[in-house]
């Protein structure tokens, strides 16, 4: 994103970059996320959010800034604070885990949370979640972390009167965090997307109970106009063909399988042009060692243009190494 000028769309930015950045792009701040180890930070009307994730590449930390080309107006209640123009919003929040309680009960809060928020200031369709919490992959009162998440979600789908369909549900991810509780933020629209599915992949909202008694709520891939923008929202996605992982043990495999499974969802897109737009990725790689490998591939995938961000996180599955989402704008008319 060229920092001369206010568009609605995303930066990966490092520290050094990070405040003359807020201070060209004043006003028009949707959200910011920092990856890595803290440091402070200008002031801007909701405080930056902290994930705990180390960046990789020798890098202490970076942040992830949303931007709107709109001026933006502060929007919090109920412990959720964020930032909106005329078409989006963009907030976070972070529930704490206390002793006895379940990660399911928490995930099932934070979303009647959070689809009240977006109904008080009627932003009503969710379009991208993103979510983070520790040990994801470990037992919590005999299931797994992740998969009392998605019970949790699914509840608060259903109450909140929440279709688990295309219509109503948004692309998201989930990744472990080295620390913390259950932290989310999140995009709303006044209008929906167009959601959009890999025809190598079952939709996630229609796994089989052998994946969790609930299944997780998201669509591969979401398509909408901000901005003056088509934007492409890219799930979290890995090496996964039907609904079963494929390639275990062999990051090599799994790094193709996921790029070409992000491939597909482009072809899928209605406005993707390889030879124009933006591209911005999250990697998240579960052992370091293969990082090296890892960046290669995307960037014999997506070339030196494509600006992605590596962080050392567990997966959703204990099976997968390693899990990609991103964003792909474009601005031609």
């Amino acid at each position: 994103m060229d920092s001369s000028s206010t568009q609605f769309g995303l930066a990966y930015l490092d520290a050094d970059e990070i405040g003359a950045y807020l201070e060209t792009h004043a006003g028009h701040v949707l959200g910011v996320i920092g990856f890595g180890r803290s440091m402070q930070m200008p002031a801007l009307s909701c405080a930056p959010l902290w994930v705990d994730i180390p960046v990789l590449g020798g890098r202490d930390n970076s942040f992830e800034v949303w931007t709107s080309d709109s001026p933006t107006v502060r929007c919090v209640r109920d412990g959720i604070c964020g930032a909106a123009d005329e078409k989006v919003m963009f907030a976070s929040l972070t529930l704490q885990q206390h002793a006895g309680e379940s990660l399911e009960k928490l995930a099932s809060q934070a979303y009647t949370r959070i689809f009240e928020y977006i109904d008080h200031f009627e932003y009503r369709h969710l379009l991208r979640v993103w979510h983070y919490f520790p040990q994801i992959n470990d037992d919590e009162n005999g299931l797994e972390r992740y998969r009392g998440f998605n019970v949790g979600r699914h509840g608060a789908f259903v109450a909140n009167g929440r279709s688990i369909g295309e219509e109503d549900v948004p692309a998201a991810s989930a990744l472990g965090s080295n620390s913390g509780s259950l932290t989310i933020y999140f995009m709303a629209g006044k209008l929906p997307g167009k959601a959009v599915e890999n025809p190598r992949q079952v939709s996630a909202y229609q796994y089989p109970d052998q994946f969790g008694p609930k299944s997780p709520i998201f669509v591969r891939a979401l398509s909408v106009r901000l901005g003056g923008q088509d934007c492409f929202f890219i799930s979290g996605t890995a090496s996964i063909v039907g609904f079963e992982t494929l390639h275990q043990g062999d990051s090599e495999k799994q790094t193709a399988e996921t790029l070409l499974n992000i491939r597909t969802l482009l072809q899928q897109g209605p406005h993707y042009d390889p030879a124009q737009g933006r591209m911005l990725l999250k990697v998240y790689v579960r052992h370091e060692h293969d990082l090296a490998m890892v960046q290669s591939r995307v960037q014999a995938e997506f070339g030196k243009a494509c600006q992605a961000v590596y962080l050392h996180s567990n997966i959703c599955r204990s099976d997968l190494l390693l899990e990609i989402e991103g964003a792909y704008f474009n601005d031609a008319r």
